[in-house]
C-alpha cells in the first residue's frame, strides 16, 4: 500500500508538471517527479520496492512521452539503483542533501536516456537547448525536491506503522 501511494504521487506529480509544462515551461524545462519520488525511496526503502517503484514510474513516464517501450524503465531503474548503491554509501540526510541528490539523478537519468536512443536509433534530439544542457532541469527538479521534502517524510510517517516494541504486561 505504501508504494501505491509514491507511485500515484509520482505519476500525479508527472501529470501535473507536463500539464503545466504546455503553459508555463520555459524552453522545455520542468521538474521531474517520477525521479523526485524514486529518488527518496531510495534513499528510505529497501531495493526492491525501489526497483518495483521505479519500473512502474519509468513505464508510466514513457507512455506519457511515447517513447520505446524499455526505454525510460531502464534508464529509471539503472538511476535508482545508482542513487541507491550512492547513498548507502554517503554520511547526508535532510532536505538539502535530498535536492542534491535529486538533481544529480536527474541529470544521470536524460544522460542515460539519451546514451540509450544513441544507441538504439543513432541520434537523440533534444527539444530546446536547455534540455540538452540538462543543468536547469536538473536545478528545477532540486528545487521542487527541497520544497517537498518536508511533505515526503510526512507522507512516510504516516503510511509506515509504528514499530516501537515496548514490554508486554499480560
Amino acid at each position: 500500500m505504501r508504494l501505491v501511494a509514491f507511485i500515484g504521487l509520482g505519476w500525479l506529480g508527472t501529470l501535473i508538471c507536463s500539464a503545466w509544462a504546455t503553459r508555463l515551461a520555459v524552453a522545455h524545462v520542468l521538474p521531474d517527479m517520477a525521479v523526485l519520488v524514486v529518488v527518496f525511496l531510495a534513499m528510505r526503502r529497501s531495493a526492491l520496492a525501489v526497483v518495483v517503484t521505479a519500473l512502474t514510474l519509468g513505464y508510466l513516464r514513457g507512455r506519457l512521452a511515447l517513447a520505446p517501450v524499455g526505454h525510460s524503465e531502464t534508464s529509471l531503474v539503472l538511476c535508482a539503483l545508482g542513487t541507491y548503491l550512492a547513498t548507502g554509501h554517503l554520511a547526508g540526510s535532510g532536505a538539502v542533501f535530498f535536492a542534491l541528490s535529486t538533481a544529480g539523478a536527474l541529470t544521470a537519468t536524460h544522460a542515460l536516456e539519451a546514451l540509450l536512443l544513441v544507441w538504439q536509433r543513432g541520434s537523440a534530439g533534444f527539444s530546446s537547448w536547455a534540455t540538452a544542457l540538462l543543468l536547469p532541469a536538473a536545478l528545477a527538479t532540486g528545487l521542487l525536491a527541497l520544497v517537498l521534502h518536508p511533505f515526503l517524510v510526512w507522507l512516510e510517517r504516516r503510511l509506515t506503522p509504528d514499530s516501537r516494541v515496548g514490554l508486554l504486561w499480560r
